[in-house]
């Protein structure tokens, strides 16, 4: 199956969020907070919150969390179809003095 996702990429991974909502399925999400605005918003779409240890496609983890959990000497790496809210070093696009450094650093190469 292939079909196209918000960023214009093609994908043809039947685990791809996108995908699973295209052909009926559920997107599996798990957090390690509780907001009910977050589990609110998730259900109303139908998605299916896990447990630990379940399979997953999004993860909506603290700042914290996921750099701990998704440091290189942990080990774990997201696999295709799986999205989390952070990324590491976030904060490089994030604040705006960041931003200026890193666009400045770019124009100089």
């Amino acid at each position: 199956m292939e079909s196209r996702n918000r960023y214009g990429k093609t994908s043809q991974n039947p685990a791809d969020p996108y995908n699973v909502l295209k052909s009926g399925g559920k997107i599996r999400w798990k957090t390690d907070m509780e907001k009910v605005c977050l589990s609110s918003n998730f259900e109303r779409r139908g998605w299916h919150r896990v447990s630990e240890g379940e399979p997953w496609n999004i993860y909506w983890a603290s700042v914290s969390s996921a750099k701990m959990v998704f440091n290189g000497d942990f080990g774990y790496r997201l696999s295709d179809g799986q999205m989390i809210n952070h990324f590491p070093n976030h904060y490089e696009l994030t604040r705006k003095d960041m931003m200026v450094k890193n666009i400045k650093r770019y124009r100089k190469e």
